[in-house]
């Protein structure tokens, strides 16, 4: 049987190709907007969500959208669009699209990251998912305090809205060069630690940040091989752009139990 996908991000929510529209703060006004973008039929619906969840699908940590924690989303969505719904990480939801019909396809050990309104990580070992938090590695010398009550977290480096706040404005509009060298190199380090931490052969970069970005992937790559020299790895877009996520969410239920560690 066919899913429903949807991607609940911390600026957009997309239902599959038909809907777009903003992801609402208010908890119960987003159900209710899902609900009304949502056909009814009786097809399960996978969920890529910008923050942890719980394996029964509660939100655990939701850093851009607060007044989600503790709410059981996976329950409320299925009395909500009446059907089963299974939910996963945005980042989990990037790598499962990316590895089954993406960039990441026959890699047995590889990674996702999405550079949006935060950074989210998710590595694939085998055939097992599991999302991590490499978004909030400490970085050496970085004073910057992060929504999760760290200081130092790459997150403040290269994660969209932490960046809106500091710079007073969006990143799509900054053209300095300085400040991309230094975004390049704080990132090139992440995803260097990234790959060392799992010894994952390849990483895939998804999100606004990186796939609107060309010339952010030259002086990655140049970055990264400059610093990874102990064990390199390859360095991809995200084949499926901006759409990884919602297909990894279609896939979601279909998947057995233990193919998604939270």
């Amino acid at each position: 049987m066919t899913s429903v996908a949807l991607d609940i991000g911390g600026t957009w929510t997309r239902v599959g190709s038909a809907a777009r529209f903003r992801t609402d703060p208010d908890y119960d006004r987003q159900l209710a907007a899902i609900a009304a973008a949502v056909p009814p039929g009786p097809e399960p619906a996978g969920v890529s969500f910008c923050g942890r969840v719980t394996p029964d699908g509660t939100v655990r940590v939701a850093l851009n959208l607060r007044g989600y924690e503790e709410r059981p989303l996976a329950r409320d969505l299925a009395e909500a669009l009446d059907r089963p719904v299974r939910v996963a990480h945005d980042a989990t939801c990037g790598l499962l699209g990316e590895a089954t019909s993406g960039a990441l396809r026959g890699v047995e050990r590889c990674g996702y990251l999405t550079l949006s309104t935060g950074v989210g990580a998710a590595l694939r070992l085998g055939g097992v998912c599991l999302t991590t938090e490499a978004g909030h590695q400490l970085v050496a010398g970085n004073d910057l305090p992060c929504e999760c009550g760290q200081t130092g977290c790459l997150q403040t480096l290269t994660g969209g809205d932490a960046l809106r706040r500091r710079l007073g404005r969006p990143l799509e509009s900054v053209e300095d060069v300085s400040f991309w060298r230094a975004y390049t190199g704080s990132l090139a380090l992440g995803v260097a630690n990234f790959a060392l931490s799992a010894g994952l052969e390849a990483v895939a970069i998804g999100g606004a940040i990186a796939l609107r970005r060309a010339k952010l992937w030259p002086a990655l790559r140049a970055e990264l091989a400059r610093v990874a020299t102990y064990q390199p790895v390859e360095v991809v877009p995200a084949a499926l752009g901006e759409a990884a996520p919602l297909e990894g969410a279609r896939a979601l239920p279909s998947l057995p139990a233990g193919a998604v560690l939270h």
